[in-house]
């Protein structure tokens, strides 16, 4: 077990869950030729920063606690938030695309954008979340 600050682990934790939130609006930006401020709320896409802050966290708790319960608890939840990012937001995709089949007026005013995480942004999630904890912690 390595004893890090609890404010260099809190930075870690905030860049997790920023920095893929920031690749998307930078990703969204560019593929539509311009910024809206609806951007930085956008649900899904590469890479998941759900999955990105949690892999973070359980960086952190593995490296501080080694293995406790503590470890296992954080690895449980981070696997069932892990999970449901990929499960839910997909079958949430799917749903929206049926919605937009019934009535795509409705669709466009809802501004339905997002299709769910795939297995690949999830995992590009994950590996972002322990690479940024890492490299926050090796400062």
């Amino acid at each position: 077990m390595i004893e890090y600050s609890f404010y260099l682990m809190a930075t870690g934790l905030i860049l997790a869950m920023f920095i893929p939130q920031l690749i998307k609006i930078i990703t969204e930006t560019t593929k539509n030729k311009k910024f809206e401020f609806s951007y930085f709320f956008l649900d899904g896409g590469m890479p998941s920063s759900h999955s990105s802050f949690v892999a973070a966290l359980s960086t952190a708790i593995v490296l501080t606690q080694g293995y406790s319960v503590i470890t296992l608890v954080t690895l449980a939840i981070s696997s069932v938030i892990i999970r449901d990012s990929f499960g839910i937001r997909l079958e949430v995709g799917k749903q929206k695309k049926i919605l937009e089949k019934l009535d795509p007026k409705d669709a466009r005013i809802e501004k339905l954008k997002r299709e769910g995480h795939t297995v690949a942004q999830v995992i590009a999630g994950i590996f972002f979340g322990i690479l940024i904890m890492l490299a926050t912690l090796a400062i």
